[in-house]
């Protein structure tokens, strides 16, 4: 698949409330949506730097802002290292949908040692994301500021749905979870979950676009092994579930609730 690059220039605007906490579900009928796969920030002097702050996008459904990325607070930066400049996705509170342009907002600061009167903001922006590109294929915009760039990896989905991933996990002892989603048979993996989780339960949600009538797989890696449940749109539970050796490491529970039409989750 071949990828275009493009930037997308900052200008002015009206800033809105922040959008509601909950997911509220969109339209009925399936739409062209907007799904964001990654968050890469580059170019620094020296690294690692502590990153905290707002990406958020403002779409046609209603102009709150709806984050992709959400650490407002300096003391939940997260640190970007030379060995990867991700930052990590927080699910939005419902699907993005492109009847119209959408509105980008980003405002990042760089966490400094004191009391935060020598942090520094390192982008600020608004640009626009069209809605009439090149479908179904992956793109990149890129954000430039001084000794920052901020490039996005991104979609934008024909005749889509959005659907829900509710995931319930309980273990014994510390393990390195990872939870993807890969949408409607591409390649691209939306990351969910990627850490140590060191608790004895775990619950968290994430919303994704998926193509109406298309499949949706989730996949959990837990050191070398791979588990994967698959979910179709207009079929009842899942099509795929893990093998009996995932038991070993604990219970988990995937369950998918497609949106608008299905009021009964699939698991």
């Amino acid at each position: 698949m071949g990828h275009d690059w493009s930037a997308l220039p900052p200008f002015p605007m009206k800033v809105f409330p922040q959008a509601i906490a909950k997911s509220t579900l969109g339209y009925r009928e399936p739409n062209r949506m907007l799904q964001v796969f990654s968050l890469r920030l580059s170019s620094s002097p020296s690294y690692p730097v502590s990153v905290y702050g707002i990406i958020a996008v403002r779409d046609s459904l209603e102009p709150l802002r709806n984050y992709v990325f959400s650490r407002p607070c300096r003391d939940d930066a997260v640190t970007i290292d030379q060995d990867s400049f991700i930052l990590p996705l927080c699910s939005p509170c419902r699907g993005m949908y492109l009847r119209q342009d959408a509105l980008l907002e980003v405002d990042l600061w760089v966490k400094e040692e004191g009391d935060g009167s020598a942090d520094k903001q390192i982008l600020s922006a608004y640009a626009e994301i069209e809605s009439c590109p090149a479908y179904d294929e992956m793109l990149y915009g890129q954000i430039r500021s001084g000794l920052f760039s901020l490039d996005i990896g991104y979609i934008s989905f024909t005749r889509s749905i959005e659907a829900v991933i509710e995931v319930f996990a309980k273990v014994d002892g510390p393990h390195h979870v990872r939870f993807g989603a890969f949408s409607s048979g591409f390649d691209h993996e939306i990351v969910l979950f990627d850490d140590t989780f060191s608790g004895t339960k775990m619950q968290f949600q994430h919303v994704v676009v998926v193509k109406a009538e298309e499949k949706l797989d989730v996949c959990l890696k837990l050191g070398e092994s791979l588990f994967w449940w698959t979910f179709q749109d207009g079929h009842v539970g899942p099509v795929r579930i893990p093998d009996d050796s995932m038991s070993k490491y604990g219970q988990f529970d995937v369950r998918v609730f497609f949106a608008p039409k299905n009021s009964r989750p699939q698991k």
